[in-house]
Parts: structure tokens; sequence; C-alpha cells
């Protein structure tokens, strides 16, 4: 099964379909209950400035893409392991709290998911 990448943790659940859910937020979203995600990986998040600058329009979509991607290089064992569990025909729902699904680096990570 594909990883979902448009979810976001503010989002209804959707237990059959969600399957395994992955929080991939810097900071745990204020009024979110810590059930609502399976497993929380700020590792898999956007570092701090990275984020702030983005969202200060300090920079643009792809240089975020590009600066988000290259910090994910670090974390290849955690993207193998989501990649096993969504080859093995387990449902994978990456999720943050972004606003905008077309900026956010949730569709990225999904990708970084797919490729690992």
């Amino acid at each position: 099964m594909p990883v979902r990448h448009r979810k976001s943790i503010y989002d209804p659940a959707e237990p059959e379909a969600d399957g395994l859910r992955v929080l991939a937020t810097r900071f745990w979203p204020r009024g979110v209950k810590r059930e609502a995600a399976d497993l929380y990986l700020p590792d898999l998040a956007p570092s701090k400035d990275l984020l702030q600058a983005f969202q200060a329009g300090d920079m643009a979509w792809p240089a975020f893409a590009r600066r988000y991607k290259a910090e994910m290089r670090g974390q290849t064992s955690l993207l193998r392991v989501l990649r096993h569990l969504s080859d093995r025909g387990e449902a994978v729902t990456v999720m943050c709290a972004c606003d905008a699904p077309e900026t956010c680096h949730r569709s990225l990570l999904a990708g970084l998911i797919a490729k690992a």
C-alpha cells in the first residue's frame, strides 16, 4: 500500500484506511491528544530553523524542499522502516500540522519513504 501523505493531524482519524499513523512534527501540536498518532517521529520533521525560515517567507518552496531532503539524508533508517511496513502491505499515513498540503513536508516525506 502506498504511503498516504495528504493528512493533517487535525483531520478525523480513519482507522481502517489510515493504518499506522505517523506524526512528523518538530513539536507536538497543541490541542491534540497523544492517541491521535501511533508513532511520533520528530526527527522526520524539518528543523526548527528551516521551518521558521519557510514560514516567515524567507525562502521559497523549492529551496525549502531541497533543504528538507538534505536534512532527511541522516534519517535513512527511519525511512527504510516505514518503507518496509508499506511494502508489506500496511497502510502508513504520514501526518503533520501544516495548513497547506501543497507546500507541506509530508508530501516530500512520503516520496522519501517510497525511495528508501
